[in-house]
């Protein structure tokens, strides 16, 4: 066990050094170099990475299923060229005020909102989309808003690359990351700190995690109940929250954030499900407007709920598969581990 534990640890330790020269090239690198990269990178994984571009085109085939293949392939190379730009960006410009001011903009009523909520103490419990540059978006509300912010963020299995991607790399920009494993701790002393949680919306949150079933595209998708839970959490201790949905779109190398809200009080739902539904919905009319921007190379449709329509299944992915009971509860998990 220690041989293969120090073997994993030098392969580890042997990735960051392969991402490290890249990552401190590009922070020093003039933006119309940072921006050729991105072209060569996305043209380079579109024409020969075929998995890829297999997800990128099945998704945007479910979600879009009145477009021809022209309009597919177009909005898809597209969507790639945005996901590495929203990448290479962010690194560019993390701890580079001069080059934050270059490339965001924050119209006066965000700014308004935004530093309202962080003089008067409230909370704000913001869900981003992958669409845009969603990485920008919290650097914008810390940095330019004065918003105090911590970010749900998954754990990266390379122990070096987490804190380079995550400690160096985002808490450079002034967001405090609370790593998904054991989140709910974290998250509720940091709300009761006054301190504003950043989540993202559209991810495969399976139900057994805090998950639930809502409608995209005309699908069944999986999404997590955070932004709700949270939001009734700080409603029953007495936190004042405000819910505020945003995304940051892309023009040229600009950058600007748009903002919308909820259009009920949380007493006004049904159950924390209508809240993300609503959410979802407001995700769906960004990314229709906005298909190019989106992060197609997701396997968004992944989980095929059970006892759907013969009809509705056949218009998932190919990726798509009806999940395991182990989705729904971890009492699933421990059970079939035992049988092993």
């Amino acid at each position: 066990m220690k041989k293969r534990f120090g073997f994993k640890k030098i392969r580890y330790f042997g990735e960051y050094l392969l991402i490290l020269l890249p990552y401190y090239l590009i922070r020093m690198m003039p933006h119309w170099i940072v921006r050729m990269l991105v072209k060569i990178s996305a043209f380079l994984v579109w024409n020969c990475a075929r998995p890829i571009r297999k997800i990128i085109t099945a998704n945007l085939q479910t979600a879009f299923p009145e477009k021809d293949v022209h309009w597919v392939m177009k909005t898809g190379k597209a969507s790639l060229f945005n996901t590495f730009y929203n990448i290479l960006d962010y690194i560019w410009m993390m701890g580079r005020p001069d080059r934050m001011k270059k490339c965001l903009r924050l119209p006066e009523n965000i700014y308004n909102e935004l530093h309202g909520c962080a003089e008067s103490g409230v909370r704000i419990i913001f869900v981003n989309p992958h669409l845009g540059s969603w990485e920008a978006s919290g650097i914008i509300a810390t940095n330019l808003a004065g918003v105090k912010m911590a970010a749900i963020a998954k754990i990266t299995r390379n122990p070096f690359l987490n804190h380079l991607l995550n400690k160096d790399n985002r808490e450079r920009g002034g967001i405090k990351i609370i790593f998904s494993k054991g989140a709910v701790r974290e998250t509720l002393k940091y709300l009761n700190a006054g301190i504003s949680i950043g989540t993202l919306i559209d991810q495969n949150t399976r139900l057994r995690d805090g998950g639930v079933f809502v409608d995209m595209f005309g699908m069944k998708v999986t999404a997590s109940r955070a932004p709700a839970t949270l939001w009734n959490y700080c409603r029953s201790n007495g936190i004042p929250a405000k819910v505020i949905y945003g995304t940051t779109l892309r023009s040229g190398k600009t950058l600007t954030p748009k903002m919308e809200f909820l259009s009920k009080d949380y007493s006004e739902y049904p159950d924390e499900t209508a809240i993300i539904q609503e959410l979802t919905a407001i995700t769906e009319k960004y990314v229709r407007s906005y298909p190019e921007q989106y992060l197609w190379l997701y396997q968004r449709f992944k989980y095929i709920p059970r006892d759907i329509a013969p009809e509705l299944r056949s218009r998932y992915p190919f990726y798509a598969k009806e999940p395991d009971n182990k989705f729904f509860s971890r009492c699933a998990e421990v059970n079939n581990k035992w049988k092993q």
